[in-house]
């Protein structure tokens, strides 16, 4: 991707304490056509970024000294006009992220980095902050739009009227020039917020009337085309004053459907194990204080399955882990198949799986699930030529018996699965003294 102003690729600055991440980095980089530099801890970033112009910077949120924050707070006091950052992080907490886009990042990815997901990251970044940059040029000189920028920009006179719509704004809505020009914008842009099924937002609240608002930014609404369809859309409006005097408007937008399609599989990545695509670790934690919050308002109990394979790991070992992978897929799926929509069945990593079963309404329903549970996990999975032999050790935990506390909750259920590999494995067990065992299967 090249440089806004000319033809030589972006330069991006990559920041991270860890050499084989920097080298790791600058060779995807590189061969995705970008030009890097390197730093090696926040100070050195800093004292990069004051001797030479860089498109984009890439900065890792734990280093010694100054951390990534830090780092990209000082970016944002020290230049006019900052290069966007991208934070790398392993983080999973809402508030963790808010302290990010505080400092003045732009977006973040996860560690470990997922390439596809960084390459189009940082594409879109780039591209947002081009188009960023136009859209500041263009709230003071509104004649100067561009007529081949990739975005939808358009100028309002200060009674709200169309004076201009690039060809990339005509395209999206499916108008011709002469079709929108001198039209009064609220027939044109047809905007509804989300979760609004109402299209009579104002794209320019501010015209008329003579106010002097400042820039609008309306993310993620839908817009109405010519023909009745809609898309997805990013739309900013800014004011333009001259003299002291409200003169009109511009109007940029941009079709965001890539952009949402690429965050759902983001987010299906970040929630659901690659391997055999059941909800993962990360996925669970969130769920579980949820359905726990559900069971305490309705009063009902909930039932967590904590489910660690017997015999698998002899598999890995006789037969490799390419075996061994195809075996956690078909227990994942014969787990997925006897459970009810309601349930969820994780796979947390390893060879551990845990079912969060809200379908059950007493104790004698969770058993039958789990006694089901190592009937399928009993039979032969067979792999090629290899016929592989498990089975399964199952720890229950009950809310609210067990505990009211989902985190407490799972380790309860953890607790239990160890106390029926004890017990001779291929078994279940009740989390609690006042439980008794059940009678182990034989293997």
């Amino acid at each position: 991707m090249t440089s806004p102003n000319n033809d030589t690729p972006s330069l991006i600055l990559i920041v991270d304490d860890d050499v084989i991440v920097r080298i790791l980095l600058r060779q995807f980089l590189e061969g995705e056509g970008f030009r890097v530099v390197e730093a090696e801890d926040g100070i050195s970033a800093l004292e990069t970024l004051k001797r030479m112009p860089v498109d984009m910077v890439i900065l890792d949120i734990v280093m010694p000294g100054m951390d990534g924050n830090m780092v990209c707070a000082r970016i944002q006091e020290l230049f006019p006009e900052p290069p966007p950052v991208l934070i790398m992080t392993a983080m999973d907490y809402d508030e963790e992220v808010d302290q990010v886009y505080s400092a003045g990042a732009v977006d973040y990815v996860r560690k470990p980095l997922m390439w596809p997901v960084l390459r189009n990251r940082i594409k879109y970044i780039l591209k947002a902050h081009r188009a960023s940059r136009e859209m500041t040029l263009l709230s003071k000189k509104y004649e100067m739009i561009l007529d081949s920028a990739d975005n939808g920009i358009s100028g309002l006179d200060r009674e709200g009227r169309i004076s201009y719509m690039n060809l990339a704004g005509q395209r999206m809505l499916g108008y011709s020039a002469e079709e929108v020009l001198g039209k009064d914008c609220q027939e044109v842009f047809r905007i509804a917020r989300p979760g609004s099924a109402s299209f009579g937002e104002s794209c320019s609240p501010f015209l008329p009337g003579g106010r002097k608002d400042g820039a609008i930014r309306f993310d993620e609404v839908r817009m109405e085309r010519k023909d009745g369809t809609t898309f997805p859309a990013d739309l900013r409006t800014t004011p333009i004053v001259q003299e002291e005097r409200l003169t009109g408007g511009v109007v940029v937008f941009q079709d965001i459907t890539e952009q949402q399609k690429a965050s759902q599989i983001i987010r299906h990545m970040a929630n659901h194990d690659a391997l055999t695509n059941l909800p993962n670790r990360n996925f669970l934690l969130q769920r579980l204080p949820q359905a726990v919050s559900l069971a305490k308002r309705q009063s009902r109990k909930l039932f967590l399955l904590f489910i660690d394979l017997d015999r698998f790991k002899p598999i890995n070992d006789e037969h490799g882990h390419a075996v061994g992978d195809i075996v956690l897929v078909q227990v994942g799926k014969r787990l997925t198949k006897a459970m009810r929509a309601s349930d969820s069945v994780c796979r947390l990593g390893g060879d551990e799986f845990v079912i969060l079963l809200e379908s059950a309404a007493t104790l004698n329903g969770a058993i039958m699930v789990a006694e089901r549970a190592i009937e399928l996990l009993n039979e032969p999975i067979k792999v090629k030529e290899l016929v592989c032999s498990i089975g399964a050790s199952i720890g229950i935990a009950i809310y609210p018996d067990d505990s009211e506390d989902a985190d407490v909750l799972l380790r309860h259920a953890d607790q239990a699965m160890y106390a029926a590999k004890k017990k001779g494995r291929n078994c279940w067990h009740l989390y609690g003294d006042q439980i008794k065992f059940a009678a182990p299967s034989s293997e």
